[in-house]
């Protein structure tokens, strides 16, 4: 027979009919009670299934109940065996099985290994050991033993019982059975035979099986019963066939009372069922409208909560007060839904002055512009003054409203205002400012709204004291550390600027430095450093370092030698304190620059065709190791070129490794070939992401304009340790001076030529070279030779004629001095044009 499945989970009225149907042809073929009885459990063990189409009931069994006096020989010996009062009478019913698909438990006989169970019922042996089926058999009824041959039967009577508790199951099954089988339901229904006898069958189930479903089954044991109709004890042979027909009327007649009885449970359960809907509808109905009412509340809610939490953030960490303010009105005005609202604020001066600004929030700013500043009038006085909150349901009806003039109410143009809150911000007895809310509408400000602006005004009032408090601190540092730097002076043949910005978080004053020095001999001293660390030790270390520099620098030292003294210093003011510095110096007249670099990002050198470089070929340790040696580095600076000095501040942040910002840097400064000032300002601009930066930055910018180069403008002469060198001397720079059209410093500078040159001749007995420079307003002149031994000015005795020479140029040149070179010393003179 083809498989037909029924899904156990989902039994339905149509499922009991199809399953009736199958029912009552699957004994088909069958000859005897024996094999319609394997026929019906069979069909009922593989057609019934779960949801996933697995089979549902791993054990079914079918039991009639005979009379002793009928039972078998192998039936007795078993009935013997499970009963404990000895034979019962001849027209005792004993319960047995007839058929049974599964395998566990197994009734089997020891002498034949067939499986048997005979049991009398009613009896306590039948409901200690079959409880399920000894009530069912109590519920279905047995037929008296004496009741008289041809006595109609009573009313056949159909019963099912349930065990849909998994915990019963394994009770009344063993635990062993219900855990490997997944039992969690037994079901069990029956009835009467045409022969007075009784059939009950057992499903086991592993799905869990609801009383509705379970009362399907009533119709199913009438379809049962008609399948076994057929080969009960009154059917044919042994049965008339007046007696057939009438057996077969009544199974057709009990099949369509189940039947109807079915339909009825189930209208009158859908019945329920839509009765209970219609309730439930009408009550999610409401819940939902409810619900939505909640969930609109809770939105309201969760956005003020999340406004609050936004704004306490926000302010709490924002420390620009034009930011601050304008935040904070924002977030009042959209908290207590005003149609617009103002926050006035008082500010003070670098004079200490005291004065009133505005932000608005919720419109144009505009829309006020043309009204002046509010006045302490009986409305605004409550606020200005920190009295307390005012809110008006409608302003225009309050008594204090109206009666300032000029405008005795709202100036003309102005925005119409009905509800009104206003709420003070005040901090430690001081009223900082105010905030103002309107709404054209009368009625609009509740007491909560009163006391979220409340709440507002005083995180305001923490914010706005914070964000005073670090304005004050970071201009305090920031006025310390430009005091600490220098003005830079003006140096002939070439442009500077520089920039110190310190870092956009953090009020103490830091260690960077930059300076420009200019050098007795027409040269420049260019420095850029940084002392790791904030805080006025930091500040202090790095004047002391910054005085020193200058010192060293005017001593006419090299960039090596100023940096090693410097490390020196360093190691004792402030050991272990990580300092680095640059030290350059730049001869503009001969286009030369000499740099040093302690531990320090290398300084870019842009050349006039727009090509960097960095000048990072030899970098020393940082200052403060103590007397360590420092390479130097000669470059070209002729005109048009340009040199950057900075610290780490402007190339270095998080998120953008080193490597990266000096390559940005090195970028930006091959583009760039304008206005020094605004060049700096597009850096800064670009590398700090619009002034967020970390740490402090400090930047010395230099440029040598192509115009600075002046034709003829330097005579250079060399000779050689001979006498004959000081009258050809005095004669080139006679000739240049007449030249430059300046005769009334020649005899001057012919003495100083003199003077020099045979220093040189005298002293060195070596070569020598004689240099003459103009500069916009002055004249230098200088000869170098390879010895290391400085003239200096001594005094003479009367009757001593020499050492004389140093005083006479001492006299007539406005600065003069000597500077040491690799291989030998440089002695200078200038003269003021």
């Amino acid at each position: 027979m083809e498989d037909v499945r029924f899904d156990l989970s989902a039994f339905s009225l149509s499922e009991m009919v199809r399953c009736g149907a199958e029912l009552r042809r699957a004994p088909s073929g069958a000859t005897s009670l024996a094999t319609a009885a394997e026929a019906v459990t069979d069909f009922l063990y593989r057609g019934m299934a779960d949801a996933e189409g697995r089979r549902a009931c791993p054990l079914v069994r079918l039991f009639v109940t005979r009379r002793w006096s009928a039972l078998p020989p192998d039936d007795r010996a078993a009935a013997r065996t499970r009963t404990s009062a000895g034979a019962p009478p001849p027209s005792a019913r004993c319960l047995t099985l007839v058929a049974s698909r599964g395998s566990y438990p197994r009734w089997a006989d020891p002498a034949t290994g067939a499986e048997r169970f005979a049991v009398p019922v009613p009896s306590e042996d039948a409901a200690r050991q079959v409880p399920l089926l000894s009530r069912l058999v109590d519920r279905i009824g047995t037929v008296s033993a004496d009741q008289a041959d041809g006595v109609p039967p009573p009313p056949a009577r159909f019963e099912v019982l349930l065990v849909g508790d998994g915990r019963h199951t394994r009770e009344l099954w063993g635990e062993e059975f219900a855990e490997e089988y997944g039992i969690r339901s037994a079901l069990a229904f029956g009835g009467p035979l045409p022969d007075g006898e009784l059939f009950a069958v057992v499903l086991f189930s592993r799905v869990p099986l609801p009383a509705q479903t379970a009362e399907l089954f009533r119709t199913v044991a009438v379809s049962v019963r008609t399948a076994l109709l057929p080969f009960s004890g009154a059917s044919p042979p042994t049965g008339s066939a007046e007696q057939t027909v009438h057996e077969r009327a009544a199974a057709a007649e009990a099949l369509l009372g189940a039947l109807e009885e079915s339909v009825q449970q189930q209208a009158a359960h859908l019945e329920t069922l839509v009765a209970e809907l219609s309730a439930t509808a009408r009550e999610l109905r409401r819940s939902q409208r409810e619900l939505r009412r909640r969930e609109e509340e809770l939105r309201a809610e969760a956005a003020i909560v999340e406004t609050l939490q936004e704004v306490g953030n926000t302010l709490a960490a924002e420390l620009d007060l034009d930011a601050l303010v304008q935040h904070a009105s924002d977030a009042a005005t959209r908290l207590t839904g005003a149609a617009f609202g103002a926050f006035f604020y008082n500010v003070l001066g670098e004079t200490g002055e005291s004065y009133l600004l505005y932000v608005i929030s919720g419109v144009d700013r505009s829309a006020f512009d043309r009204f002046p500043m509010p006045r302490n009038t009986r409305v605004f006085e409550t606020t200005f003054r920190g009295l307390g909150v005012l809110r008006s349901d409608d302003i225009t009806t309050d008594p204090r409203y109206g009666h300032n003039a000029p405008h005795h109410g709202m100036p003309e143009g102005h925005l119409p205002v009905r509800s009104y809150l206003a709420v003070p911000v005040v901090s430690r007895g001081e009223v900082l400012g105010g905030f103002f809310f309107g709404h054209p509408e009368p009625g609009r400000f509740t007491e909560r709204h009163e006391r979220l602006a409340t709440g507002m005004a005083a995180q305001t009032a923490v914010a706005l004291q914070n964000a005073r408090m670090y304005r004050r601190e970071r201009d305090t540092a920031t006025e310390l550390q430009r005091h600490l730097l220098p003005a830079l002076p003006r140096v002939d043949g070439i442009v500077s600027t520089w920039r110190y910005l310190p870092a956009a978080r953090g009020t103490e004053a830091g260690g960077d430095w930059v300076d420009l020095i200019p050098l007795p001999d027409g040269r420049a001293a260019l420095v850029v450093g940084d002392v790791m660390g904030k805080g006025v030790r930091a500040a202090a270390v790095m004047g002391q370092i910054r005085t020193a520099c200058r010192a060293y620098a005017l001593l006419g030292l090299s960039p090596a030698e100023v940096l090693e003294k410097l490390s020196v210093l360093v190691d004792d003011i402030a050991p272990g304190r990580l300092t680095t510095c640059v030290y350059a110096t730049l001869d503009a007249d001969r286009g030369r620059l000499r740099a040093a670099v302690a531990g320090h990002l290398p300084p870019a050198l842009r050349d006039p065709y727009g090509r960097v470089r960095f000048l990072d070929e030899g970098i020393g340790p940082p200052l403060g190791v103590g007397r360590r040696g420092y390479p130097e580095q000669e470059a070209p600076f002729p005109p048009g070129a340009r040199l950057l000095l900075y610290t780490d501040g402007l190339v270095e942040r998080r998120g953008r490794s080193l490597d990266e910002g000096l390559g940005r840097l090195r970028e930006l400064l091959a583009e760039s070939a304008g206005e020094i000032e605004a060049d700096c300002d597009s850096w800064l601009d670009v590398l700090t992401s619009g002034g967020r930066h970390d740490d402090d930055i400090a930047m010395l910018y230099v440029h040598r304009p192509a115009t600075a180069e002046r034709d003829g403008a330097a005579v250079v002469r060399e000779y050689p340790p001979v006498s004959e060198a000081v009258p050809d001397a005095r004669r080139v720079v006679s000739d240049t001076m007449h030249t430059w059209g300046l005769d009334r410093l020649a005899t001057d500078m012919m003495l100083i030529a003199d003077e020099l040159v045979a220093n040189a001749v005298r002293h060195a007995r070596t070569p020598l070279r004689m240099e003459l420079r103009r500069a916009e307003d002055r004249i230098m002149l200088e000869v170098t030779d390879s010895s290391t031994e400085e003239p200096r000015l001594m005094r003479s005795a009367p009757q001593d004629f020499g050492h004389r020479g140093i005083f006479l140029i001492d006299a007539i040149a406005t600065r003069w001095g000597t500077r040491r070179i690799e291989g030998g010393k440089v002695v200078w003179a200038e003269v003021t044009v």
